[in-house]
Protein backbone atom coordinates (compact mmCIF):
# COMPACT_ATOMS: atom_id res chain seq x y z
CA UNK A 1 0.00 0.00 0.00
CA UNK A 2 2.70 2.55 0.59
CA UNK A 3 4.52 1.96 -2.50
CA UNK A 4 1.05 2.68 -4.54
CA UNK A 5 0.80 5.67 -2.74
CA UNK A 6 4.49 6.72 -3.28
CA UNK A 7 3.91 6.33 -7.01
CA UNK A 8 0.90 7.92 -7.21
CA UNK A 9 2.23 11.18 -5.52
CA UNK A 10 5.35 10.54 -7.40
CA UNK A 11 3.43 10.48 -10.47
CA UNK A 12 1.57 13.85 -9.37
CA UNK A 13 4.64 15.53 -8.27
CA UNK A 14 5.74 15.27 -11.92
CA UNK A 15 2.81 15.97 -13.42
CA UNK A 16 2.86 19.21 -11.01
CA UNK A 17 6.62 20.12 -12.46
CA UNK A 18 5.42 19.30 -16.04
CA UNK A 19 2.40 21.51 -15.55
CA UNK A 20 3.97 24.26 -14.15
CA UNK A 21 7.43 24.28 -17.14
CA UNK A 22 4.82 24.30 -19.29
CA UNK A 23 2.94 27.45 -18.04
CA UNK A 24 6.14 29.35 -17.45
CA UNK A 25 7.40 28.63 -20.93
CA UNK A 26 7.72 31.94 -22.57
CA UNK A 27 5.58 31.05 -25.87
CA UNK A 28 5.84 34.25 -27.14
CA UNK A 29 8.24 35.33 -30.05
CA UNK A 30 10.26 38.35 -29.54
CA UNK A 31 11.24 40.59 -32.64
CA UNK A 32 14.31 42.25 -31.88
CA UNK A 33 13.53 46.05 -32.59
CA UNK A 34 16.63 48.80 -33.25
CA UNK A 35 17.41 51.04 -31.72
CA UNK A 36 15.40 53.77 -34.03
CA UNK A 37 12.35 51.69 -34.12
CA UNK A 38 12.29 51.75 -30.32
CA UNK A 39 13.36 55.47 -29.76
CA UNK A 40 10.48 56.38 -32.42
CA UNK A 41 8.17 54.72 -29.65
CA UNK A 42 9.70 56.44 -26.28
CA UNK A 43 9.55 60.21 -26.24
CA UNK A 44 12.63 60.51 -24.25
CA UNK A 45 15.29 58.77 -25.88
CA UNK A 46 14.45 59.84 -29.75
CA UNK A 47 17.13 62.30 -29.70
CA UNK A 48 19.55 59.20 -28.97
CA UNK A 49 19.50 57.54 -32.14
CA UNK A 50 19.19 60.24 -34.57
CA UNK A 51 21.80 59.95 -37.53
CA UNK A 52 23.69 62.55 -38.57
CA UNK A 53 25.50 63.17 -41.55
CA UNK A 54 29.21 65.14 -41.18
CA UNK A 55 30.66 65.95 -44.78
CA UNK A 56 34.42 66.94 -45.24
CA UNK A 57 36.28 67.04 -48.10
CA UNK A 58 40.35 67.39 -48.10
CA UNK A 59 40.66 68.94 -51.30
CA UNK A 60 39.60 70.89 -54.55
CA UNK A 61 39.70 67.11 -56.63
CA UNK A 62 38.43 65.29 -54.13
CA UNK A 63 34.67 64.62 -53.50
CA UNK A 64 32.85 65.04 -50.64
CA UNK A 65 32.93 62.42 -48.48
CA UNK A 66 29.88 61.54 -46.62
CA UNK A 67 31.09 59.93 -43.02
CA UNK A 68 27.84 58.94 -41.35
CA UNK A 69 27.49 58.37 -37.38
CA UNK A 70 26.45 54.39 -38.24
CA UNK A 71 30.07 53.82 -39.68
CA UNK A 72 31.40 54.75 -36.74
CA UNK A 73 30.51 52.33 -33.31
CA UNK A 74 27.97 54.50 -30.96
CA UNK A 75 27.36 53.66 -27.10
CA UNK A 76 24.33 53.78 -25.51
CA UNK A 77 24.16 53.89 -21.70
CA UNK A 78 20.68 53.57 -20.23
CA UNK A 79 20.81 54.01 -16.39
CA UNK A 80 17.45 52.59 -15.26
CA UNK A 81 15.80 53.42 -11.90
CA UNK A 82 12.37 53.57 -9.73
CA UNK A 83 10.66 56.35 -8.41
CA UNK A 84 11.54 55.55 -4.48
CA UNK A 85 15.64 55.22 -4.96
CA UNK A 86 17.88 53.35 -2.68
CA UNK A 87 21.39 54.43 -1.98
CA UNK A 88 23.36 51.65 -3.95
CA UNK A 89 21.18 52.67 -7.37
CA UNK A 90 21.78 56.50 -6.35
CA UNK A 91 25.75 55.34 -5.95
CA UNK A 92 25.63 54.12 -9.85
CA UNK A 93 24.40 56.98 -10.96
CA UNK A 94 27.26 58.74 -9.76
CA UNK A 95 29.66 56.67 -10.67
CA UNK A 96 28.53 56.43 -14.49
CA UNK A 97 28.08 60.23 -14.19
CA UNK A 98 32.07 60.39 -12.49
CA UNK A 99 33.23 57.48 -14.99
CA UNK A 100 31.88 59.69 -18.54
CA UNK A 101 33.45 63.11 -17.37
CA UNK A 102 36.67 61.43 -16.53
CA UNK A 103 37.19 59.49 -19.34
CA UNK A 104 34.96 60.22 -22.61
CA UNK A 105 33.93 63.94 -22.19
CA UNK A 106 35.33 64.43 -25.64
CA UNK A 107 32.86 61.14 -27.20
CA UNK A 108 29.86 62.43 -25.03
CA UNK A 109 30.55 66.04 -26.74
CA UNK A 110 30.62 64.36 -29.91
CA UNK A 111 27.76 62.18 -29.77
CA UNK A 112 28.99 58.87 -29.43
CA UNK A 113 28.49 57.87 -26.29
CA UNK A 114 24.58 58.55 -25.21
CA UNK A 115 23.02 58.09 -22.07
CA UNK A 116 19.85 58.41 -20.41
CA UNK A 117 18.75 58.09 -16.62
CA UNK A 118 15.15 56.63 -16.95
CA UNK A 119 12.88 56.52 -13.93
CA UNK A 120 10.73 52.51 -15.08
CA UNK A 121 7.67 54.02 -13.06
CA UNK A 122 6.69 56.66 -15.77
CA UNK A 123 4.80 55.84 -18.86
CA UNK A 124 6.87 57.59 -21.38
CA UNK A 125 9.74 55.21 -20.55
CA UNK A 126 7.92 52.14 -20.93
CA UNK A 127 9.23 50.71 -24.11
CA UNK A 128 12.42 51.18 -23.74
CA UNK A 129 12.29 49.43 -19.96
CA UNK A 130 10.32 46.44 -21.69
CA UNK A 131 13.32 46.43 -24.37
CA UNK A 132 16.39 45.73 -21.49
CA UNK A 133 13.92 44.68 -19.83
CA UNK A 134 14.41 46.74 -16.83
CA UNK A 135 11.88 46.98 -14.08
CA UNK A 136 13.51 48.09 -11.23
CA UNK A 137 17.23 49.74 -11.09
CA UNK A 138 19.67 48.45 -14.03
CA UNK A 139 22.88 49.70 -15.88
CA UNK A 140 22.73 48.43 -19.78
CA UNK A 141 25.77 49.50 -21.43
CA UNK A 142 24.44 49.17 -25.88
CA UNK A 143 27.11 49.41 -28.59
CA UNK A 144 25.53 50.47 -31.71
CA UNK A 145 27.55 49.45 -34.57
CA UNK A 146 26.04 49.29 -38.51
CA UNK A 147 22.51 48.52 -36.94
CA UNK A 148 23.46 45.52 -34.65
CA UNK A 149 22.93 46.09 -31.25
CA UNK A 150 25.52 44.61 -28.63
CA UNK A 151 24.49 44.87 -24.46
CA UNK A 152 25.79 44.45 -21.12
CA UNK A 153 24.02 44.46 -18.06
CA UNK A 154 26.32 46.18 -15.44
CA UNK A 155 23.54 46.27 -13.18
CA UNK A 156 25.04 43.74 -10.79
CA UNK A 157 28.78 45.22 -10.63
CA UNK A 158 26.66 48.37 -9.88
CA UNK A 159 25.37 46.94 -6.86
CA UNK A 160 28.31 45.19 -5.90
CA UNK A 161 30.88 47.53 -6.01
CA UNK A 162 28.94 51.26 -7.27
CA UNK A 163 28.58 52.37 -3.33
CA UNK A 164 31.63 51.00 -1.17
CA UNK A 165 34.05 50.40 -3.83
CA UNK A 166 33.21 52.98 -6.71
CA UNK A 167 36.83 52.83 -8.21
CA UNK A 168 36.63 49.51 -8.68
CA UNK A 169 32.88 49.74 -10.64
CA UNK A 170 34.32 52.46 -12.01
CA UNK A 171 37.26 50.31 -14.03
CA UNK A 172 34.56 48.29 -14.80
CA UNK A 173 32.26 50.61 -16.78
CA UNK A 174 35.58 52.22 -18.29
CA UNK A 175 36.88 49.01 -19.78
CA UNK A 176 33.46 48.11 -20.99
CA UNK A 177 32.65 52.01 -22.72
CA UNK A 178 36.16 51.50 -24.39
CA UNK A 179 35.84 47.98 -25.95
CA UNK A 180 32.23 49.34 -27.19
CA UNK A 181 33.82 52.23 -28.86
CA UNK A 182 36.33 50.48 -30.54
Amino acid sequence: MKKINFSINSSLFILFLMFSIACNTNTNIKTKENSDSIAAKNDSIKSITKSDTISKSESKTDSKIAVTNSERSKVLIYNFHVTNRCPSCIAIEKATTKTLSAYFATEVKQGRIKRQVLNVDKKANKFISEKYEAFGSGLFVTRVFKGKETTTDLTGDGFKFAKNKEEKFIEILKNKISEYLK
